[in-house]
């Protein structure tokens, strides 16, 4: 009799936890106050300014910041200092560059000078190569193995595309006679090249996405081209690989998946998208705007699975943000003097708050750098 009291008992009170759990967890998801006191006081998710590590800026040496990975990057007179998440100097790289651009993905970063001829790739925080090429450098793409596009303009062709492996061998040249290359992107198993091409020649603009087989491009150059995509009347502005097969491309109003055998439309946008991203982790990020008066509105935050219909939705109530900025696993929103970081679940990650005016976010995988004038302030999560 004592043991099944005792067994009924443990049932109880298994079953009355599970309750609990399940109600805080809809509590949680539906009202705001009680949200807004559990992120406070339990997930400590409000951080404020001068309370994190800091990374001191000279402004007289005019620093450009970015983040990749969990790394903070500072470039200024010819001086690339890079720092971890708790600000520390981890290393410090000298480079022949005046006017940087850059692309990131995992612990890769490939850093190139705008309309000159020299690159560096690094990982994590060392150079492993770098190298020059003949014409001026408008573009540079990398991914997530070490594989790098670069797009060039010469005087005998619009566009020049060329791509490197890890060890910085060059494996093909593409040559674009009659459109621009504006952007690239290669699949994560190294198998293919996509490019987005726009052709202003005609009466009506034309864009186009291109699909290569890097080891066809390197024994059959006549036949690497395997699939190749027309849109008219519509500017491509960004290709992002996320798996093997699929690239996934934003044009001036929607978003497309390219495939190495067909296009698929996989969001349009209208007068209600006033932010349209493809940058986060295999989905297009957006914030719709939402009637909620006569002259009131609010705004949601949507993230949509780009291999399937599921979406995670955070709602902005009525506040625009002023910058935002998307990278991988998160959304950082800039209102001026707070910030709010947003997964790719669609839950806040961190708020953080600010006596001044916040100059510049800058977003890595799990990592957000505040930007003023004279520090970073870092956000680890």
């Amino acid at each position: 009799m004592k043991k099944n009291k005792k067994s009924k008992l443990k049932i109880y009170l298994l079953v009355t936890l599970a309750i609990i759990i399940i109600l805080s967890i809809a509590a949680y998801a539906t009202i705001k106050s009680f949200r807004l006191w559990v992120d406070d006081k339990i997930f400590r998710k409000n951080v404020t300014e001068n309370t994190l590590p800091a990374i001191e800026l000279n402004s007289d040496d005019s620093p450009i910041s970015f983040s990749y990975s969990n790394f903070i990057g500072v470039y200024s007179k010819n001086k690339l200092v890079v720092y971890n998440k708790k600000a520390e100097e981890v290393n410090s790289l000298t480079l022949n560059i005046t006017s940087p651009i850059f692309s990131n993905n995992g612990k890769y970063l490939a850093i190139a000078e705008k309309d000159g001829s020299n690159f560096y790739v690094i990982n994590s925080s060392s150079l492993i190569w770098q190298a020059n090429v003949d014409g001026k450098i408008s573009k540079i793409d990398i991914n997530k193995n070490g594989y790098v596009s670069v797009i060039v303009s010469t005087s005998a062709y619009k566009s020049i595309v060329i791509v490197y492996n890890a060890d910085g061998n060059k494996l093909f040249t593409n040559y674009l006679s009659s459109s621009y290359g504006v952007c690239t992107s290669i699949s994560t198993n190294n198998d293919y090249l996509a490019v987005g091409e726009i052709d202003y020649s005609g009466t009506v603009l034309k864009s186009y996405v291109k699909i290569i087989s890097l080891e066809l491009a390197q024994t059959k150059a006549d036949e690497a081209i395997i699939y190749k995509k027309e849109i008219s009347d519509n500017i491509i502005t960004n290709i992002q690989y996320y798996d093997k097969e699929n690239a996934i491309c934003m044009l001036t109003d929607s978003v497309i998946k390219v495939s190495t055998t067909d296009t698929t439309e996989l969001f349009k946008a209208d007068e209600n998208t006033l932010f349209l991203d493809i940058n986060i982790d295999n989905n297009i990020s957006l914030i719709e705007k939402q009637s909620s008066g006569l002259f009131s509105y609010d705004y949601d935050l949507k993230f949509m699975k780009t291999n399937s219909k599921s979406e995670n939705i955070y709602i902005l109530e009525n506040k625009l943000p002023k910058q935002i900025v998307a990278d991988y696993n998160s959304i950082a929103l800039n209102y001026g003097n707070s910030v709010d970081i947003i997964n790719k679940s669609g839950w806040l990650e961190k708020t953080y708050t600010s006596s001044q005016q916040i100059k510049d976010l800058i977003v890595g995988d799990n990592i957000v750098g505040i930007v003023y004038k004279d520090k970073i302030e870092i956000i680890d999560f």
